[in-house]
């Protein structure tokens, strides 16, 4: 037996109705600002936020403080300097410069 999935859509754009794959709070991506980060995880402002500031905190003692951490992109991926290889932010090494 099949169930007909039907789709809720915003009212003020049409846009299809999504849920944070974190809390499953329902919402639209374009007027209720959900996310979608690189790895398409979609998140409600909240999630976001909470994310963003774990990501923060993380990034004040990881290769995101390094002085030898370059190109950083929105998602806390960037370059070692030393290593010549792409690092995360929140990775750690022995050779961390600070950013001072």
């Amino acid at each position: 037996m099949d169930k007909k999935q039907t789709t809720a859509t915003c009212p003020k754009c049409g846009e299809e109705i999504v849920q944070c794959e974190n809390c499953e709070n329902t919402g639209c991506p374009d007027c209720d600002g959900f996310v979608v980060t690189r790895d398409d995880v979609i998140l409600c402002p909240e999630c976001a936020a909470a994310c963003k500031e774990d990501c923060d905190k993380m990034r004040a003692v990881g290769c995101g403080s390094c002085a030898i951490f370059s190109n950083e992109d929105d998602e806390g991926q960037g370059w070692c300097e030393l290593q010549q290889t792409p690092v995360c932010y929140a990775d750690k090494c022995a050779n961390r410069i600070s950013k001072v």
